[in-house]
């Protein structure tokens, strides 16, 4: 294996019903000028909460030039204690923008000039994974940091640094990688416990999917430490849902914040993420990922279903793929319990060949496709869903 540089960027987090209270401590390292780009539902859901902890800062930008005295390179007040200069900072929210129903190349540009003109020195991403990818693209063209507030945990886009652009037609475009992960992630479980349910059974579908398409794409692979480590990892994104996760969605449904709605969460911000981060771009995905890109070439599939629910009916065609029946029946009986798809007819596709054909194609002609221990066909996948079909 040959020796190459490799720098690896982590996200950190803070999680819980008080999570708001770190961004003072957070946004002081960066700069004070806030623009927040988010879902509208997402951003009335946060506006006050945000405001509330931004208003509690007391920060006062201070003459240190007159009001204190520098010895051995640190300011100190005079007489006084240390000062850092940027705590004396007080945060302004200079606008809350609606990212525009879709992540696309055209909402990201034109959000990037909002940013410019606004003076924004920090971006902060609200709502679902659209909504977050197309706050970190505006980071990114910005080179500025972003923050990002979760409101539902059916993906890690949170955590993750690339963004999964749609077209203005809303099909797959192209995914657009960062350099670093948003710098903090704010998840806070009250805001994330109080929406649908269905969120978060998404997000258990697309998490389960991380540690099946990573270690199929990178069987019989010498791999370096990051990614080693991040196939290690993955495991976390199937154990501890299979532990907690029906009585997760169960409390999830009442509202209530518990362990086990905590441990889910986790694993379907947190773990994914950092599956994502160190794990070499090319094993990030594979068969259940690209099915689902196929699969939105039917206009109802993303207007009727969850991106993570119709990925976890892809985990099971791509385990029917790799003949790993015994994990295929397993997370069939799971599943069905906790309701992600198990058949076409959950997700009101028809069984044809010539009305999958484009979908068929669509799937091995993705980029999630091009790095797999074998090749797989069209014919092969039709085949893995019929034998889905049949359990």
């Amino acid at each position: 294996m040959n020796n190459m540089n490799n720098t690896v960027n982590f996200p950190n987090y803070s999680i819980g019903s008080d999570s708001f209270a770190s961004i003072n401590n957070i946004c002081k390292s960066y700069g004070n000028k806030l623009l927040v780009i988010g879902g509208k539902t997402a951003i009335s859901v946060v506006k006050d909460k945000l405001e509330d902890y931004i208003s509690d800062s007391k920060f006062v930008k201070a003459d240190l030039k007159t009001n204190s005295t520098k010895v051995d390179n640190k300011y100190f007040w005079k007489g006084s204690k240390p000062v850092n200069p940027i705590d004396n900072i007080k945060l302004e929210v200079v606008g809350y923008e609606w990212y525009g129903g879709e992540c696309t190349y055209s909402n990201i540009s034109r959000l990037t000039e909002v940013a410019l003109e606004k003076g924004a020195e920090i971006i902060i991403g609200v709502g679902g994974g659209k909504a977050i990818d197309t706050a970190k693209g505006v980071g990114e063209n910005l080179d500025l940091p972003i923050i990002t507030i979760p409101t539902i945990a059916s993906t890690c886009a949170a955590t993750t640094a690339l963004s999964v652009v749609y077209d203005d037609n809303g099909d797959f475009d192209s995914f657009y990688f960062m350099k670093r992960p948003a710098v903090h992630a704010i998840i806070d479980t009250d805001i994330i416990t109080k929406s649908p349910s269905k969120y978060l059974r998404a997000g258990i579908g697309d998490t389960i999917a991380k540690h099946y398409e990573c270690t199929l794409a990178s069987r019989g692979d010498e791999l370096k430490h990051s990614s080693a480590m991040a196939r290690e990892i993955s495991k976390m994104c199937v154990e501890p849902i299979l532990e907690y996760g029906e009585k997760a969605l169960s409390d999830s449904k009442k509202g209530e914040a518990t362990f086990e709605v905590e441990q889910v969460i986790l694993n379907n911000v947190v773990s994914t993420g950092l599956v994502s981060m160190l794990i070499d771009e090319k094993y990030n995905g594979a068969i259940a990922h690209s099915l689902f890109y196929g699969l939105t070439l039917l206009e109802h599939i993303e207007k009727n279903y969850l991106h993570g629910d119709v990925v976890g009916y892809g985990v099971l065609v791509q385990l029917a793929v790799d003949k790993n029946f015994d994990e295929m029946n397993k997370l069939y009986k799971f599943f069905k319990k906790i309701g992600i798809p198990v058949s076409l007819r959950d997700i009101e596709v028809k069984n044809d060949l010539s009305y999958l054909d484009k979908v068929l194609q669509e799937t091995i002609d993705g980029p999630d496709m091009e790095y797999l221990p074998y090749e797989v066909t069209k014919e092969m996948i039709f085949e893995a869903i019929q034998i889905v079909e049949g359990l």
